[in-house]
């Protein structure tokens, strides 16, 4: 072969090599999409199994059962920015148990047993986002002395499950999502009482300093409850039932804090029992009407099956009308669309891509303004009905 001939093979070799490692490189960074399923985890005294699915093509594909029916789950929390998926659930003894997911490494799913004492009862929990970047899920427990309820924290570190103690101070560092829609209980919003200029735990006496300071156009009277419904690293959400905006009280305003430009601005929507959830800067809310007339709902279903969409609406005692707000709170974009059917809810925002669950279906669309464009049905089946978390893998 020539001089010329061996440098031209070697000028063809190299730039194959350079194909081979882009392909090899886009193939490994190929994001993979994750779905969790989840009953009603509060309110019920049935239980429900807590699903773990990866959507592939137009399928759902059973990965895991993060809760079995018999674990009694008692919340599934999804923190997109973190991928994480955490369940709390009891064990055979009777103690409290988290189970930590990683959606980058599913395989290694772990569980980690919180010792409290018997007498104690678990009143509401939170991911804490500590200074020093330690993700830890802080357990607030309620002890009954002397007639009295008093709350203690307890946490779990989310790497290892080392166990440490913690104050309410520290409840100041939770990150919170919001509500999962789909008329689901396990929502994390912070709730607080303003009381004579202090924040104060609902509920409780004891003091819980909140580490922010309030808007000023939002004037609250003595035991006004503040609801801190998103917070993460671009936002924080507010809300307090008394912000009703007409004389039937249907209206709600919602408060957001900017914290890269430090401002505050507001939005108000209809609907008086909005389900809220933060991603990123992004504000999703479903218009959902309170009932007036609460009536006892029960229903004859096996254990550990999931409810249909109208027995899920019947009971949670809303009605919902299947309109879907979005806020932007760094821009102001915002964008209010109709999907027809009231069974509907915002399952993530990435960037400009939107997953929005109607019915039995997955949709994906394209935020553009002040509308939704390019929409397509990932996923149609039975198990969407039950889906209510979504997550993809690798974050970017």
């Amino acid at each position: 072969m020539s001089k010329q001939g061996r440098i031209w093979f070697i000028f063809q070799l190299v730039l194959l090599m350079c194909a081979l490692s882009v392909a090899i490189n886009t193939q490994a960074q190929e994001q993979k999409m994750f779905s969790v399923a989840g009953g009603p985890l509060n309110l019920f005294s049935e239980d429900f199994p807590v699903v773990l699915y990866e959507i592939s093509g137009s399928e759902l594909l059973e990965v895991d059962r993060l809760a079995e029916q018999q674990s009694k789950a008692f919340f599934v929390r999804l923190y997109h920015s973190h991928g994480l998926v955490l369940i709390g659930s009891e064990t055979e003894s009777g103690s409290l148990q988290l189970t930590v997911v990683d959606i980058d490494n599913i395989e290694e799913k772990a569980s980690f047993e919180l010792n409290i004492c018997e007498s104690c009862i678990h009143a509401f929990s939170h991911l804490l986002e500590m200074p020093d970047n330690r993700l830890i899920y802080a357990f607030v427990i309620g002890e009954v002395v002397q007639g009295t309820a008093n709350l203690h924290v307890e946490g779990v570190v989310v790497g290892d499950g080392t166990q440490v103690p913690l104050t309410l101070d520290d409840l100041k560092y939770a990150v919170n999502f919001g509500n999962p829609g789909g008329n689901v209980d396990g929502g994390d919003e912070l709730r607080s009482i303003y009381s004579i200029g202090k924040d104060a735990v609902f509920g409780y006496s004891q003091q819980l300093p909140m580490n922010w300071t309030l808007p000023d156009e939002l004037m609250l009277k003595r035991e006004d409850t503040i609801f801190q419904v998103v917070n993460n690293n671009e936002v924080r959400l507010i809300t307090t039932p008394t912000l009703a905006t007409s004389a039937n009280g249907d209206r709600t305003t919602l408060y957001a804090y900017d914290k890269t430009s430090e401002a505050w601005s507001s939005i108000t929507v209809n609907g008086n029992r909005l389900r809220v959830r933060g991603f990123g800067e992004w504000i999703a809310t479903e218009e959902a009407y309170r009932e007036t007339e609460l009536n006892n709902v029960t229903f004859d279903f096996a254990p550990g099956t999931f409810l249909a969409p109208e027995e899920r609406i019947a009971y949670s005692q809303m009605r919902q009308t299947g309109r879907l707000y979005l806020y932007n709170v760094s821009s102001k974009a915002f964008v209010e669309y109709m999907t027809g059917n009231p069974d509907s809810e915002v399952l993530l925002i990435d960037g400009d891509d939107i997953y929005i669950r109607v019915g039995d279906e997955l949709i994906k669309g394209q935020i553009a303004g002040d509308q939704l464009v390019d929409q397509e049905v990932l996923v149609k089946a039975p198990e969407v009905l039950n889906l209510h978390w979504l997550a993809v893998s690798p974050r970017d």
